[in-house]
């Protein structure tokens, strides 16, 4: 990916609040993740992962929170299933502010590639 399409959605985000300046955009793409309705029930969505030095973030869309996980937060990761299809991570981490457990689901292509960096920047192991 070029470096000026990089800074171009490094200052998006920024201007979202969901990354600080001196964080570094590694890269982004096309993802789905799973609109949480009630407790783990959820229906699978189309949004954006955009991978940083020190976090994930999921942009979902107007009517929902983005999911932004530090990468500091995860304490498990596996694989799941989008459908029929073997492309999703799950990812268990702590909301920094009410320190409960949480997991996200998110689906997308190269997912061993995400799912160890995740792993290598959490310190955690892949399942």
């Amino acid at each position: 990916m070029g470096a000026s399409k990089l800074e171009k959605q490094k200052q998006k985000l920024i201007e979202l609040g969901v990354m600080e300046p001196e964080d570094t955009l590694v890269d982004f793409l096309q993802a789905s993740y799973v609109e949480r309705l009630v407790g783990k029930l959820g229906k699978w969505k189309q949004g954006w992962a955009y991978f940083t030095e020190s976090r994930v973030i999921v942009i979902t869309g107007m009517q929902e929170d983005n999911i932004v996980i530090p990468y500091k937060t995860i304490r498990e990761l596996g694989k799941c299933s989008q459908s029929l299809m073997p492309i999703g991570i799950t990812i268990t981490h702590e909301d920094p502010e009410t320190g409960n457990q949480i997991t996200d689901r998110i689906s997308l292509m190269k997912r061993d590639k995400w799912l160890n960096f995740m792993a290598e920047k959490a310190g955690v192991e892949a399942a």
